[in-house]
């Protein structure tokens, strides 16, 4: 796969990274950091952590080829300039009408930053994804078709994707871009459980 560095502008997640407080150790291990379970009161706990230093290695290869294929987006992944771990598939013009990142959230302590910045949010959604607790959030982007989710795989590391769609020649789905952010993740969670 041919990667070639771009910054993507990730505003929601943005107001994250000025705020968090980092204490993930890079190979994705959780560390405690106050209470008996270490985390933040109304933190979801991980059920079982998930290793990330690969895709920390190649963020491009949180996505299989055949899953990008599945969600029709045809551009290739190029690995940004964010402080963390990030691969873009800048692909509005292309026939999935969608810009998609992942990030492996390095730079923030987990759910534990989204919590603690709730109020920011004009969307917060706890979720579960694939067994994983997760929150959807945006802002007034939502109605803008772009939405962010952040999914914990450990108690003190998550990822987010954000989908941003084209506002010109709309999916079908541009007034509910949480739920495809959602099902990215899912598919996101799949590459990660199976380390492929």
């Amino acid at each position: 796969m041919v990667k070639r560095t771009v910054t993507a502008a990730v505003p929601v997640l943005g107001l994250l990274v000025l705020t968090a407080c980092s204490s993930v150790a890079v190979g994705g291990t959780a560390r405690p950091a106050g209470g008996s379970d270490g985390l933040p009161p109304g933190v979801p706990h991980v059920p079982e952590a998930l290793d990330t230093a690969k895709f920390q290695q190649d963020p491009c290869d949180a996505l299989t080829a055949a899953q990008l294929r599945a969600f029709g987006v045809a551009a290739q992944g190029e690995v940004g300039e964010e402080r963390a771990p990030t691969c873009d598939w800048s692909d509005s013009r292309g026939p999935s009408k969608t810009n998609l990142s992942v990030t492996i959230a390095t730079d923030r302590d987990g759910l534990a930053s989204v919590y603690r910045n709730r109020a920011e949010f004009k969307r917060f959604e706890p979720v579960e994804v694939e067994g994983y607790p997760g929150v959807l959030l945006g802002g007034e982007e939502v109605l803008r078709g772009q939405c962010d989710a952040e999914v914990a795989v450990t108690d003190r590391l998550s990822f987010s994707v954000n989908i941003t769609f084209n506002r010109v020649d709309r999916p079908a789905d541009f007034d509910n871009p949480c739920a495809r952010a959602k099902v990215v993740a899912g598919e996101v969670l799949k590459t990660l459980k199976g380390g492929a």
